[in-house]
């Protein structure tokens, strides 16, 4: 049931979210006996701020609000993805762009690199590094995780 839930949440609130400048980077549905807890991730235009956490919190609860999804209540969190979540979708990369990554590979032997996102698309990511501009595809990335 949680998936289907899930899939209804995203369903009910990916158009309302882009319409205020903002993108889900991922749902998190939890359950702990008859107490519900949804975790949102978002991307925003605006940026992360608390505010603005708040304000799409506040649109988001305002549409779960309307439906009869959660007959005990829940409770919502809605915040950033966070600088050490690691970069799995290509949406990940887009927002991620001028921030130096460090990236592991699908291919075993080869060797991690450092560079700095340039531009990504839904296929491939352009990095850059001290050996110069290259491209990476998607499926080709095991795990990418933001240097510090």
């Amino acid at each position: 049931m949680t998936g289907k839930v899930k899939e209804r949440i995203i369903e009910l609130i990916e158009t309302p979210l882009a319409d205020e400048g903002a993108e889900l980077a991922d749902v998190v549905l939890s359950q702990y006996k008859s107490s519900s807890t949804l975790r949102l991730f978002v991307y925003s235009n605006n940026g992360a701020t608390l505010d603005e956490c708040a304000r799409l919190s506040r649109l988001v609860g305002e549409i779960i609000d309307g439906t009869d999804l959660f007959q005990n209540g829940y409770t919502l969190e809605v915040s950033s993805p966070g600088l050490d979540r690691p970069l799995t979708t290509a949406r990940d990369f887009r927002y991620r762009v001028g921030e130096t990554v460090r990236l592991e590979f699908v291919e075993k032997g080869r060797k991690k690199i450092t560079a700095t996102i340039r531009a990504a698309d839904d296929e491939k990511v352009e990095l850059e590094n001290e050996s110069g501009l290259f491209t990476v595809g998607l499926e080709e990335i095991e795990k990418a995780k933001i240097l510090f």
